[in-house]
């Protein structure tokens, strides 16, 4: 049986620097209760870890009971530029992923009076990105351009972890609707990477894991583009339990943005292990 993790499949380089970012916090401030804006990325498995070590998780609405120089981290997708002014009282940690803060500032000095932004709209991205600026129409599928249309000039851009496929199909309505419109495609490079190999099946593998949380947009994003029969969706080893393993006969296991690579190691290894169990029995 073949068991293979996707190489550039687990945590993206923005959220290793998060996750730097936050350990080397803690270490620096040992005995200090160091406040997390938001989960870290979305993911109970790496939060949870967290919280054990003594972090708060907390909401935009408990700053307000803070002190003055207390630490507060801002997690991996940012937050809006107006709670950044909020937060001036505070020793800030922004652990904001670098391909979210470019868009952020992309939008913010842009001079077009009309802008789209293609993401979902519940996201923390898209929160982060948007909620400032009341020239902005978020797009989060084609239902959304129902009755738009523009003549003059705008510009366009989208969420980092965003369906490519859905982002495409977007694009492409948005350019009919509004020609003078400028399409900035702001995808994250490893998600690209992660999408492009999913566009196809691999005739290596008959089974694809896809490991990630459930509140992971990237995550379930990946698992509604798998072009394989069998995808089975999990969080962790528990739901890996689940799945009939000696049904296969090729794997392959592939992590979202926020999935940390010792779970995907945990998961094949424990896959490796009932392999060899069902060849002795």
């Amino acid at each position: 049986m073949r068991i293979d993790i996707l190489d550039y499949s687990g945590f993206c380089g923005g959220v290793y620097r998060a996750l730097y970012l936050l350990d080397k916090t803690i270490a620096q401030n040992s005995g200090k209760t160091i406040y997390l804006l938001g989960p870290i990325v979305h993911n109970k498995v790496v939060n949870d870890r967290y919280t054990k070590m003594g972090v708060e998780i907390i909401k935009t609405k408990d700053l307000d009971w803070l002190k003055d120089g207390d630490i507060v981290i801002i997690s991996a997708h940012g937050i809006p530029n107006s709670l950044r002014e909020k937060m001036k009282r505070f020793k800030v940690i922004d652990t904001t992923c670098p391909f979210v803060l470019k868009n952020q500032i992309k939008i913010k000095e842009s001079l077009y009076d009309e802008i789209i932004f293609i993401g979902k709209k519940r996201h923390s991205e898209t929160i982060a990105s948007c909620l400032d600026d009341n020239r902005i129409k978020i797009i989060e599928s084609l239902d959304d351009l129902k009755g738009f249309s523009s003549s003059n000039d705008g510009i366009v851009f989208n969420q980092t972890t965003f369906n490519i496929e859905k982002l495409e199909e977007i694009q492409r309505e948005i350019k009919k609707l509004a020609p003078n419109y400028k399409i900035v495609n702001t995808m994250c490079e490893t998600q690209i990477k992660i999408q492009n190999f999913l566009k196809e099946v691999n005739p290596k593998y008959n089974c694809l894991i896809i490991v990630g949380d459930k509140d992971s947009n990237n995550a379930m994003s990946l698992y509604e583009i798998s072009p394989y029969r069998k995808t089975h969706f999990v969080s962790n080893l528990e739901d890996v339990k689940n799945i009939k393993i000696m049904d296969y006969d090729d794997i392959i296991i592939m992590g979202s943005a926020s999935t940390p690579k010792e779970l995907l190691k945990e998961i094949r290894q424990y896959i490796k292990n009932n392999a060899v169990k069902h060849q002795k029995v």
